[in-house]
């Protein structure tokens, strides 16, 4: 299975020092993101990735080490993005 931002083009961010905000004109609704959400989108938007690629990626950018609970907590925000409409799932 593989993720992808297709709409990424089309939401309006305004940074607020590393935080976020992101209107989403499709639904009208905005959401607040951090840095590494951000990233994600970012990432997202450039290619349909894999959750391992999704991790090792933000793992770099971050400069972190991913734990046990990294992946699982990439994939959460994957499915919450999904559910606001902000990526989908290709397989």
């Amino acid at each position: 299975m593989r993720w992808l931002s297709d709409n990424f083009h089309t939401l309006l961010v305004a940074d607020w020092d590393e935080e976020y905000t992101v209107f989403q004109p499709d639904s009208g609704k905005t959401h607040f993101f951090n840095q590494m959400s951000m990233e994600m989108l970012s990432f997202l938007s450039r290619r349909p990735v894999s959750i391992e690629e999704i991790c090792d990626y933000l793992s770099r950018q971050s400069g972190q080490t991913p734990d046990e609970n990294f992946q699982d907590n990439i994939e959460k925000i994957l499915y919450h993005f999904n559910a606001l409409g902000l990526v989908k799932k290709e397989n």
